[in-house]
């Protein structure tokens, strides 16, 4: 990986966790109820899932030894019929903050499941955690980066190493859990898209092969150098907002612009005057072209799975 692009990977997951977007204001009279709802018919649709958690992927190096970091593997119930498509996710927090067990995430393990899919959804080491990265990845970063900015670059470099070391956990797994290992997708928002996109995007860089990756869901996150998209390259579905002050929305037109100039499959579904966040972009309430958002990527998926060039468009909405 080019020394400019880890600056870059430090530079934006610097820029996550300086700002903030501000939440929506409502009563509090108003939204109990509504949480309340959501809990119940969440805690509902689980119930139609195997779900297994706190499952150890990988061991990864830290400043004070070893860390074991776990995924949650949501699954179809019933029994394997055929190996299934599965979700990897990836959450945001600026490589400082976030968990794997966010709303949002099990949310969409219900979506998935309802199509037939597993997902899983992974932990990776924070800046908390002092990791300790690849000698590669280590190399690459600047001398001149420092302080705050050095500890997320390295942090956001050893989510991609991780999120690799998930990806070969899932073939390895493929047979004991229902996988399919040539329709294995990548979801990430914010530093998790940060994460994907370059995974899916940058590894060769790092002399450790293609990820076995079938398309790659960015929301709100960014490559850090587009020149790593190569001619009929992995298919990418990104959801951004045009008012997006932590990951600028440029760097969106930017990835879809390289898409068109190398034949690669790239959807940019905008958000006009919108900004960074699922408070700001609900893919459960807010619509494509009058189709939920999770609807418009699901079936974005479908198309991918079943061997089809999705479009290469952009939508404003």
């Amino acid at each position: 990986m080019h020394s400019s692009t880890i600056a870059s990977l430090g530079k934006t997951s610097a820029s996550l966790t300086r700002r903030t977007v501000g939440a929506l204001a409502l009563s509090v009279v108003c939204l109990l109820p509504v949480l309340g709802a959501q809990a119940q018919a969440q805690s509902k649709s689980m119930a139609n899932l195997n779900f297994q958690p706190d499952i150890p992927y990988t061991q990864a190096a830290t400043e004070n030894g070893p860390m074991t970091l776990a995924l949650d593997f949501f699954a179809p119930k019933g029994a394997c019929t055929a190996p299934r498509p599965t979700m990897v996710m990836v959450h945001g927090g600026g490589f400082k903050s976030g968990d794997r067990k966010s709303r949002r995430w099990k949310e969409f393990a219900v979506s998935f499941a309802e199509q037939g899919w597993n997902s899983a959804s992974l932990s990776y080491r924070l800046v908390k955690h002092d990791p300790v990265i690849h000698p590669v990845l280590m190399k690459s970063i600047p001398d001149e980066l420092t302080g705050e900015d050095r500890d997320q670059a390295i942090a956001g470099a050893g989510a991609i190493e991780t999120t690799l070391h998930a990806l070969r956990f899932m073939k390895i797994r493929a047979g004991r859990s229902c996988i399919d290992p040539d329709n294995i997708f990548l979801i990430g928002s914010s530093a998790g898209g940060v994460t994907v996109l370059n995974t899916t995007f940058m590894v060769d860089e790092l002399g450790q092969g293609t990820p076995p990756v079938a398309g790659v869901i960015n929301y709100w996150g960014s490559l850090s150098d587009v020149s790593t998209m190569g001619q009929n390259d992995t298919p990418v579905f990104i959801v951004h907002g045009t008012k997006d002050r932590t990951v600028l929305y440029s760097k969106s037109e930017d990835l879809f612009a390289r898409g068109q100039a190398t034949n690669t499959s790239v959807q940019l579904h905008a958000f006009e005057d919108r900004g960074h966040s699922w408070k700001s972009i609900n893919a459960y309430q807010d619509t494509i072209n009058g189709q939920p958002v999770v609807d418009v990527m699901i079936d974005w998926i479908d198309e991918v799975i079943a061997g089809r060039r999705p479009a290469t468009l952009k939508t404003m909405n």
